[in-house]
């Protein structure tokens, strides 16, 4: 199996390769893509991009399979919170991942040390578990998948996690509100909540309004904060929490 280091741009970066390499901090992370079942090859112009979101901008074909490929928000997130664990380290932090996709950020997170929960879709899930299991090994106890649609029952996901992770899930507005459904039930008072994404103009600023808006504080990490060939403005990484008991 060839493996592809991580890079920003180039073939290194391709949504069209079966397995990428991303070095997070102290550790690799060997990730497995489904590009077929994704639609990578029809939105990705093989030749002049590195990630997805340029035509993820423009057609809304195969958005229920994107999660099948590393997208790059996930990098962004993993490689800030490991070189900013907001607790001052990771080990036995409780941890749930939204919308893990590949499970990029989950799986970066639980190689620290973090009890962490990956949750998507069943039709994403196999993906994320082969994933997991590839860098963290088979049958421990501190990292687990789980089937999770916004706004259904969170229970599969407590004990309330101490954080909520979550790599480009916010260009879809109609599921915007589901969403913050989740978030509301799953998020306690100590809870921290990080976000990153694209700004792809897709209502990222109507999300963070929404957010707002059911009593939740955010806080825009600085893009300067972000790992080097990030911090041009066209990324952002948002910090909430849930205000009141």
């Amino acid at each position: 199996m060839a493996l592809v280091p991580f890079r920003v741009s180039g073939a290194a970066a391709d949504q069209t390769v079966e397995h990428r390499l991303f070095q997070i901090g102290h550790h690799t992370v060997k990730i497995d893509q489904d590009v077929h079942k994704s639609g990578s090859l029809q939105r990705v112009g093989l030749q002049h991009t590195s990630d997805a979101s340029s035509d993820l901008d423009k057609s809304n074909e195969h958005l229920e399979n994107v999660g099948l490929v590393v997208w790059q928000s996930a990098f962004v997130l993993a490689e800030y919170l490991l070189r900013h664990p907001p607790f001052g380290q990771w080990h036995d932090v409780r941890a749930v991942d939204l919308g893990a996709g590949t499970g990029v950020t989950g799986i970066a997170l639980a190689m620290a040390g973090a009890r962490a929960t990956l949750s998507d879709l069943p039709h994403i899930t196999p993906l994320t578990q082969r994933n997991l299991e590839n860098n963290v090994g088979v049958g421990q106890s501190y990292a687990q998948v789980v089937c999770h649609s916004w706004g259904d029952d969170v229970t599969p996901l407590l004990p309330a996690p101490d954080i909520i992770t979550g790599a480009d899930i916010v260009y879809q507005q109609q599921h915007f509100d589901a969403l913050i459904t989740t978030l509301q039930d799953l998020a306690a008072p100590h809870t921290l909540i990080y976000l990153a994404y694209k700004l792809r103009g897709r209502g990222e600023e109507s999300f963070k309004q929404k957010l707002e808006d059911s009593n939740f504080a955010i806080q825009v990490i600085p893009c300067q904060h972000l790992h080097q060939e990030y911090c041009d403005g066209q990324y952002q990484v948002v910090r909430a929490c849930k205000l009141g008991s």
